[in-house]
């Protein structure tokens, strides 16, 4: 997230960064440790690449561009963009050095057009394009004609052309979000660069741009645009002007202008609103509430970003094929401060923005309600740390549901998320355990209770090494599986806890979960069920409540099979 930030433009994040958002925060001291930020950009659509400041940067359908900063404090202008494009020339120019009319005489109708059209636009009236025009000169030609060019192999182009300056006007307008800090001032739309003055900023671009009042508003200010045109000048202006430039004369041989330039409007009409919070007849700042108004007010903003983004408006526009900025959301822990119900709200509203064409959201975040393996799972990003301190990404971006029962396999991951709030802890846990249902789940825990009991010594190790395992019930073993698949595209290894119903380990289903799974020791079985090859009695209700009941009374009558299946969840981390 603060790479995004630090890379991209309209962030509140200086260009010049500190030591701490270097690898280690340590000054590198060499190539390797330089910090680089390399953005691909890809599903570029036909008004993307038809662009003038895009089309000409794009390799293979994909804009990639990189900054690499070689230590801390670099100015802005010390750190290039860089472009991954191939190295273009004119065809019919390959073996000319200089650029004037007689290199121009024998070349093709189509070049020799463009070469007149772009002296008389950049006014070389002596024909000679100079060295410092030719890379634009290049660029100019393909966007007009691209079979005129000849491309080589691709690297990488520190600015080329004046790059820097195109990319802040075609980057997405990012709305940043942080977790916990300056939270009061994210949610104050007076701040020039808080979510709250950047979303209302959109809202009212969309809202009131069209509107009568903004029109008359615009028609006004360029009214006052022609009383300091040359032209028609007001007399007052053009009193003051003259006075001004009197005085200057007593010195230098030099003249004063006075001018006036017409602001845009709604690029400054969000800056001069703000919003208050009324509450008991109180009218307060949201900076004066408490962080979960304040993270509510946000949700609120988005929420209302969303409908936006979704109106028959927006669509509207879109088909008049102009090409728009899009939107970048970056959301810290979006369900900071936020109940649970609301936290789903918050989930609603960033899903809904992400599906529109000129919106992308990326998230952080450590709740089960961000998550969703069964509609969006192509979106999900793991992080994990290695052991040398550096960052695995995993993310799978392919339909995780194939197969003649894909239906099936992601209505039962549906189910099993829709009714249990534990399911996406695996994505947490060092460990993860499928068990078929409550019994299991509640006998581990009473089995750590009594093992605290028995070793009072040693029961802030068994807490700690239980709460690195996350048990999942997922109501039968054909959810199980198809759990435990999902969990293998992410590079989760599950472990399973089930009943063999009466077959042996290698009949029936039981030889399909072993199939699926690979290995042995990637499970644990109970014969014919869990309650009867532990406790040896078969329960039809109330399971969860006699194996806690048994376990902390009669521990020793059942002590090896307990001690059996507690093992073969922890075993793993002890």
């Amino acid at each position: 997230m603060e790479a995004l930030r630090l890379f991209l433009p309209e962030t509140d994040l200086p260009s010049t960064p500190s030591i701490d958002l270097f690898p280690f925060k340590k000054e590198p001291t060499n190539e390797d440790e330089f910090m680089e930020v390399k953005i691909t950009f890809n599903g570029l659509n036909d008004l993307d690449k038809n662009h003038p400041y895009i089309k000409p940067y794009i390799y293979n359908d994909e804009l990639i561009i990189r900054r690499i900063w070689s230590g801390p404090d670099l100015r802005d202008t010390d750190v290039p963009f860089e472009v991954f494009i191939p190295n273009r020339h004119i065809t019919e120019l390959n073996e000319e050095e200089t650029w004037n009319r007689s290199a121009f005489e024998n070349v093709s109708p189509s070049l020799k057009q463009l070469y007149t059209k772009f002296c008389e636009d950049k006014k070389l009236n002596n024909g000679t394009i100079p060295k410092n025009k030719k890379e634009e000169f290049v660029e100019f030609v393909y966007l007009n004609d691209n079979t005129l060019i000849t491309e080589g192999e691709p690297k990488w182009f520190p600015n080329p052309n004046g790059f820097a300056s195109k990319i802040r006007s075609i980057m997405p307008r990012v709305i940043y979000v942080p977790a916990v800090k300056l939270i009061n001032e994210e949610a104050d739309a007076n701040k020039n660069r808080s979510a709250a003055n950047l979303i209302a900023s959109a809202l009212f671009e969309q809202h009131l741009s069209s509107t009568e009042e903004i029109e008359n508003f615009k028609n006004a200010l360029n009214s006052l645009k022609l009383i300091f045109n040359e032209d028609t000048k007001h007399r007052e202006v053009r009193n003051l002007q003259d006075k001004l430039s009197k005085k200057l004369k007593r010195i230098m041989e030099v003249e004063a202008h006075v001018d006036f330039e017409v602001p845009e409007v709604m690029e400054k009409l969000h800056l001069n609103s703000s919003i208050s919070l009324k509450y008991n007849n109180l009218l307060t700042k949201p900076s004066e509430q408490g962080n979960g108004v304040q993270r509510l007010l946000i949700l609120s903003l988005l929420e209302l970003m969303a409908e936006q983004l979704t109106s028959s408006d927006l669509d509207k526009e879109l088909d008049n094929r102009e090409w728009r900025r899009s939107f970048l959301f970056l959301i810290e822990e979006p369900e900071i401060y936020l109940h649970p119900h609301l936290q789903r709200k918050m989930r609603d509203a960033l899903v809904q923005i992400s599906k529109h064409p000129l919106a992308q959201v990326i998230c952080t975040s450590h709740s089960e309600n961000f998550i969703d393996l069964a509609d969006r799972h192509q979106g999900i990003v793991l992080l994990k740390k290695r052991s040398d301190g550096t960052a695995e990404t995993i993310q799978v971006p392919y339909d995780i549901y194939s197969g003649d029962n894909k239906s099936e396999k992601r209505k039962r991951m549906r189910m099993l998320l829709n009714f249990n709030t534990s399911t996406l802890e695996a994505f947490f846990a060092k460990r993860v355990v499928l068990v078929e249902g409550d019994c299991e789940v509640a006998s581990f825990l009473a089995i750590k209770q009594k093992l605290k009991e028995i070793f009072p010594e040693k029961a802030d190790e068994i807490e700690n090494t239980a709460k690195d395992i996350s048990i999942i019930p997922c109501n039968g073993k054909l959810t199980q599986i198809a759990y435990y698949e999902v969990l293998k595209h992410f590079g989760i290894q599950a472990y399973l806890v089930h009943d063999l119903d009466g077959e042996g380990e290698d009949e029936g289903i039981n030889r399909n979960i072993l199939a699926r799974i690979g290995k042995e020791e990637y499970r644990l079985t109970h014969q014919k069920n869990f309650e009867d090859h532990i406790f040896g009695e078969s329960w039809s209700n109330d399971k969860p409540w006699k194996a806690t009941e048994r376990i902390l009374n009669n521990f020793d009558d059942y002590k090896e099979n307990l001690l059996r299946f507690y093992k073969g969840q922890v075993l793993i981390i002890v």
